[in-house]
């Protein structure tokens, strides 16, 4: 017995050798953030930009209008990637919110300092939004539990001034009236605004019922100082406890946190200043040499090509293994969001994206990566009823020749969509709550069936209404479902559904390795599996007959000849994301890595 040990675990050491570190990818992250501010000595006037950088360290970038000169400020809260709402204080300093422990930072340009306030709430991992009150302090508007919080400049005293609607998760914005009152814009899966009275405490959802639906509600300071609310195409004028409806050229514009103090406006791409004389519109470029960060990797897949790409999380770059110079070769941006899933089908990359320039890509790896042209590379494909906010995991080739995507639904929203994608015709058919009230996230196909799982959980701030993840079959021609089942009872996530040369269909459900037959509609077999749960849609069959897989421990196999499951390698870091697979040689993600390994 002893023997057998030892020898199993000199074969788990030689597998873990074989991990190989193939690139690092170093990017511009998400402009998340900007304004106007004082600079360091009296007159002078700076540009400030927050870049979210999930996984690593968020980045605080001060340029100077006129030179182009940056300077970035040490995050000062390590545990903190991002910071997705500043605005200017009347002491001069700029405040943010943070991500994902919910920190307020103060930036003081004359001391050159970015100094860390504190956590205002405990339970909050998000402060989506920040202003100023009538009282000078300074308000934040949270997530997941849709919270007021404040701050105190001058004290430094912190207070979390509770929940602003008992059940929805997102207070995304946040807006203060010279009367005392602040406003909170609530969603996403019913939308409404709040009003908190400052100098009572006093709290209570102000939007007309008839106008709560799924969205999210917006608040704004206008340019004549009072403070409107939007919720889609409605705008209403807010003004005490109430919410009065308005037509939307009854609106003043935002008050604008992009205009120097001579009346030029400034904008951001790339690294570059755009700045815009409002009279004359000359134009004027500078360009600043911020260098970026660490920026973590999303998905990697093989094109057809035999290259390995990936995309980049917040903002969506499309990437290349350039293996012998260990980088990823960064072609282009394709949205704010990530890539979901790749396909290799035909002589095309597929992509399916949240928050994209289109929630589906064509890329020919032949030609140019090319978005400014009128023949675009990757050609976009949108869809009647798409939503840019759904999140397709998974996306696979039919048996009838097309492409089968299935994807979390948008925010606030339950029933995610199954959708039939006709690459040569750049047409897409949508079917929406297959399972209801349900998302659709792992597909394998079967004969002329498609075998899909889903996922109880919905878009950003929904409520699931059902506890059990479905395993159902879905018929190709008929375009409907003909069976479901539940393979794992309190389960509330399938995925990794892979069809086995055994014509068999294996899958994870919570910790539960699952053997379903589609012939005879029947859960063969169950075992726990020696992992928390898989990375989403990573597995394969390799060249073995085995299926060969990702969990964030390292890589796993099973073995279909026993219906067994186990750890073979375990991972020098956890894994993060996956998956591409090319014979024995598995390629996948650790934060900004990208890693490959090799079973010999």
């Amino acid at each position: 017995m002893k023997a057998v040990l030892l020898m199993f675990v000199f074969s788990l050491s030689c597998f873990a050798q074989d991990f190989e570190r193939v690139a690092v990818y170093r990017g511009l992250g998400a402009l998340v953030a900007s304004t106007v501010g004082p600079g360091p000595v009296a007159g002078a006037q700076r540009l400030y930009l927050s870049y979210l950088y999930i996984g690593n360290t968020l980045d605080v970038v001060a340029v100077d209008p006129e030179t182009g000169a940056h300077k970035v400020f040490a995050n000062p809260a390590p545990t903190e990637s991002g910071a997705r709402c500043m605005a200017a204080g009347p002491d001069g300093c700029i405040y943010l919110g943070t991500l994902p422990g919910a920190h307020f930072l103060k930036l003081d340009p004359k001391a050159g300092t970015l100094v860390d306030l504190g956590r205002p709430s405990q339970s909050e991992e998000y402060i989506w939004d920040v202003a100023f009150g009538a009282d000078k302090k300074l308000y934040g508007a949270t997530y997941p539990q849709a919270k007021l919080v404040r701050c105190d400049p001058a004290s430094g005293k912190l207070e979390d001034l509770g929940r602003m609607d008992p059940s929805e998760m997102y207070a995304h914005y946040v807006a203060g009236s010279d009367d005392g009152f602040m406003y909170a814009g609530i969603g996403t899966s019913r939308a409404n605004i709040a009003a908190y009275e400052i100098a009572t405490g006093a709290h209570r959802e102000i939007l007309p019922a008839a106008f709560q639906r799924t969205g999210q509600a917006r608040v704004y300071r206008g340019r004549d100082g009072q403070v409107y609310g939007v919720l889609g195409n409605d705008f209403f004028r807010l003004q005490g406890w109430t919410a009065s409806p308005i037509k939307p050229a009854e609106a003043a514009s935002r008050q604008p946190d992009d205009v120097l103090s001579d009346g030029r406006v400034i904008a951001v791409s790339g690294r570059k200043l755009i700045i815009t004389h409002p009279g004359t519109h000359e134009t004027a470029r500078r360009d600043y040499d911020y260098a970026g960060n660490l920026l973590d990797v999303f998905r990697v897949g093989f094109g057809p090509d035999g290259q390995l790409y990936g995309s980049s999380v917040l903002p969506m770059n499309l990437l290349r293994l350039v293996k012998e110079k260990g980088r990823l070769l960064d072609l282009g941006e394709l949205g704010g969001g990530e890539i979901y899933s790749f396909l290799a089908f035909h002589n095309r990359l597929l992509a399916a994206a949240y928050s994209g320039f289109a929630p589906l890509m064509c890329f020919d790896p032949a030609k140019p990566f090319e978005q400014g042209a009128a023949e675009k590379n990757p050609a976009l494909v949108s869809f009647a009823k798409s939503d840019s906010s759904w999140r397709p995991e998974a996306m696979i080739a039919g048996p009838d020749g097309k492409v089968y995507v299935g994807a979390i639904s948008g925010y606030g929203k339950l029933g995610g969509p199954l959708a039939a994608w006709d690459v040569a015709g750049s047409k897409v058919e949508q079917y929406p709550d297959v399972v209801k009230d349900q998302s659709v996230i792992t597909l394998a196909a079967w004969k002329n069936l498609l075998v899909g799982g889903t996922t109880v959980a919905g878009g950003g701030g929904s409520h699931p209404a059902a506890t059990e993840a479905r395993l159902f079959l879905w018929d190709t021609a008929t375009r409907k479902i003909f069976f479901e089942t539940t393979p794992v009872a309190g389960a509330g996530t399938i995925n990794d559904l892979v069809t086995a040369s055994n014509g068999l269909v294996y899958g994870l459900a919570n910790r539960t390795m699952f053997v379903f037959d589609p012939a005879s509609r029947q859960v063969k077999h169950r075992v726990e599996m020696p992992f928390a749960e898989g990375i989403y849609n990573a597995a394969a069959i390799g060249a073995d007959g085995k299926i060969w897989g990702l969990a964030s421990e390292g890589i796993f196999v099973i073995d279909t000849s026993k219906d067994e499951v186990a750890i073979i390698a375990r991972s020098p870091k956890p894994i993060t994301a996956g998956f591409a697979m090319s014979g024995r040689a598995i390629y996948f993600a650790c934060g900004p890595e990208v890693w490959g390994w090799n079973a010999h």
